[in-house]
């Protein structure tokens, strides 16, 4: 039985993915594919795993130790029922949201928490995947989402010491590259592929197709928009904390339009170096493959001309 890791990651269109794979279950498993999202790994299959690296006591330890035996039986009774495939979907693998804003970097000692997953499941594993998202958009993304979730509005100085921090796919990739060394990395971009889970399995298990699938058009866990984090804030006797927050409904952008530019153009080097193979460590899937696109065209994942992201796709799925 194979294994492949989906890492996520946060903020592009995950849990949507996870919902279609759990509503489908029972497809998946006549097609020899059993998944595991986070309503199974969260539910203490994964205790002690998940744990930042710098917070991990020896009770986490003892824990983590478990849960690998735990993890090695349900793989093998999987493989002896005939499993042929399983994809786990987590993308607290490679760290927490909250975590990423704190330090101001993306997934910090991702390779420490990947290695964890390496004792898990090196021996089966043949794949790993993921998706990334324009650096405004994640970080704008991410911010809504966790203020909304009951953070500390950021001052703008913060933010602005967020948009000036240095933010690399392309280090995140490396380092789990790193880890696990002739493991296939397979890497998309929110822009192309968010509300096509479809197309997203198609990645995860090349060739499988669904019939009669549920649940691909949902569009699950967005970010709040203006509007809701103003009703938030008037709950929580914070009006006006938020900078940056028009009156008007819509994205909150909390970034001025340098630090827009400075954070897109980032994305762009990301972009040139998967585009350009990325060293051989991933491979780059820029759009949706013809024969999966339901309108019959591939839609493109390039960076548009403005530098950053595609902004129908982001207001559709934020």
């Amino acid at each position: 039985m194979d294994v492949i890791l989906h890492l996520g990651v946060h903020r592009t269109a995950t849990t949507t993915l996870q919902m279609y794979l759990a509503r489908n279950a029972m497809s998946l498993a006549r097609a020899g594919v059993v998944v595991w999202t986070p309503d199974r790994t969260r539910a203490g299959l994964f205790a002690g795993l998940l744990q930042r690296p710098e917070d991990t006591t020896l009770l986490d330890e003892r824990q983590a130790q478990r849960s690998l035996g735990v993890i090695a039986v349900e793989m093998e009774r999987l493989a002896q029922s005939g499993i042929r495939r399983l994809i786990v979907s987590e993308e607290n693998m490679l760290g927490g949201l909250r975590n990423n804003l704190r330090e101001r970097r993306l997934y910090p000692l991702s390779g420490e928490r990947m290695r964890r997953f390496r004792a898990a499941f090196g021996h089966r594993l043949r794949g790993i995947a993921l998706s990334i998202r324009s650096h405004d958009g994640y970080w704008s993304s991410a911010l809504a989402y966790a203020v909304a979730q009951g953070m500390a509005v950021p001052s703008a100085a913060q933010i602005a010491a967020l948009a000036d921090a240095p933010h690399s796919w392309r280090a995140v990739l490396t380092e789990i590259a790193a880890i696990f060394p002739g493991v296939p990395l397979t890497v998309w971009p929110f822009e192309s592929f968010a509300g096509r889970p479809d197309a997203q399995l198609d990645l995860l298990d090349p060739g499988l197709r669904l019939i009669n699938a549920t649940g691909g058009s949902d569009r699950l866990n967005p970010s709040p928009g203006r509007d809701k984090l103003r009703t938030l804030m008037r709950l929580r006797g914070t009006d006006g904390a938020i900078p940056h927050l028009p009156q008007a409904d819509g994205r909150w952008i909390p970034f001025d339009a340098a630090a827009q530019d400075r954070l897109r153009k980032r994305y762009v080097a990301d972009l040139d170096w998967l585009a350009a193979g990325a060293d051989g460590l991933a491979q780059w899937v820029e759009k949706v493959h013809k024969g999966n696109d339901k309108t019959g065209e591939g839609r493109h994942a390039s960076a548009p001309p403005d530098g950053g992201y595609d902004r129908e796709r982001e207001r559709q799925m934020v």
